[in-house]
C-alpha cells in the first residue's frame, strides 16, 4: 500500500491535470471578441468540466478503496461503513425470505421459523464471519454517470468518508449537472452565462480538492480501522460480538 502522501500526490497530479484542461478553454474564452464563439466555449466548458469532476471522483473513491482492500484487514478490526459493504451478502441471505432449512420443508410457509434459521445460522457461524477478510466492491463506487449532490454524497457515506461539502456545494452541482445532461442530448438553446461558468468551475475544484483532502485524512488517521488508537490484531470481546449480532438481528426481523 502506498503511504497516504503518496496517494495524496497521485490524486494531486491527476486533479491538477484536470484544472489545466479546464483553464485552458476558460481562458481561450476569455480571448475571444466573438460571442458565438464564447458561446460555443461555453458549451463546451461545462461539459468538460462535469466530465472531469465525475472522473476525478471516480478514481479518488476507487485508490481510497484499493488502498484499504490491500491492508487485508479483517472485519472485527475495521470500521463499520466497511463492515457492512463486506458483508452485504451474509446480511442479504439472513434477509432472504426465500431460504428455508431444509429440514422444514414442509413447513414452508412458517417464516418465523425459517427466519430463526437463518438467525441461528448467522449466529453459529458469527466468528468465521467477522474474521472475514475486508474487501470493498468495486462496484461500490458508482456514480451512475450523473453525478449529483445526493449521488456524490452516496458514494462518500457508503466508504465511511465525510460529505460537509455536499452542502455547500450541493446545489451548483446539480445545476452544473443539469445543464451537462441538456447539452449533451442536444438542447440547442442551453448556452451557460459566464457567472454560470464562474459558479461551476469554484464548485468542481472545491469539491476535487475537497475529496483528496479527505481521503488524505481517512488513510493518515485510520478512518478504516475499528478504533485508531488500538493495533489492528487486537480482537473485539466475545461479549461485545454477541451484541452486536442479537442487535443486528432485531433491526433486520420481518
Amino acid at each position: 500500500m502506498h503511504s497516504p502522501e503518496q496517494t495524496y500526490e497521485e490524486l494531486e497530479d491527476d486533479r491538477a491535470s484536470r484544472e489545466r484542461e479546464i483553464r485552458l478553454i476558460e481562458n481561450t474564452i476569455a480571448k475571444s471578441s466573438n460571442e458565438q464563439e464564447q458561446n460555443m466555449l461555453r458549451r463546451s466548458l461545462v461539459l468538460l468540466a462535469y466530465a472531469h469532476l465525475e472522473g476525478f471522483v471516480k478514481f479518488s473513491l476507487a485508490a481510497y478503496a484499493g488502498a484499504v482492500n490491500s491492508l487485508q484487514l479483517q472485519c472485527k478490526d475495521a470500521s463499520t461503513p466497511l463492515v457492512a459493504l463486506t458483508l452485504s451478502r451474509a446480511f442479504s441471505a439472513l434477509r432472504d425470505a426465500n431460504s428455508k432449512h431444509p429440514e422444514f420443508s414442509r413447513l414452508s410457509e412458517d417464516k418465523e421459523l425459517h427466519l430463526l434459521a437463518r438467525e441461528r445460522s448467522f449466529i453459529e457461524n458469527f466468528e468465521r464471519i467477522i474474521s472475514t477478510q475486508v474487501e470493498i466492491p468495486d462496484h461500490v463506487v458508482d456514480t451512475k454517470s450523473n453525478l449529483s449532490s445526493l449521488v456524490l454524497k452516496r458514494n462518500l457515506y457508503q466508504l465511511g468518508l465525510k460529505y460537509p461539502i455536499v452542502a455547500k456545494h450541493g446545489s451548483t452541482i446539480d445545476r452544473l449537472l443539469g445543464m451537462r445532461n441538456a447539452i449533451a442530448h442536444g438542447d440547442k438553446l442551453k448556452t451557460p452565462k459566464p457567472h454560470d461558468i464562474s459558479e461551476y468551475l469554484s464548485a468542481s475544484f472545491a469539491v476535487m480538492k475537497f475529496v483528496q483532502d479527505e481521503i488524505f485524512a481517512a488513510l493518515r488517521d485510520k478512518a478504516y480501522q475499528r478504533d485508531a488508537s488500538l493495533p489492528l490484531t487486537l480482537p473485539l470481546p466475545p461479549t461485545g460480538l454477541v451484541t452486536k449480532a442479537i442487535e443486528f438481528i432485531k433491526s433486520v426481523r420481518i
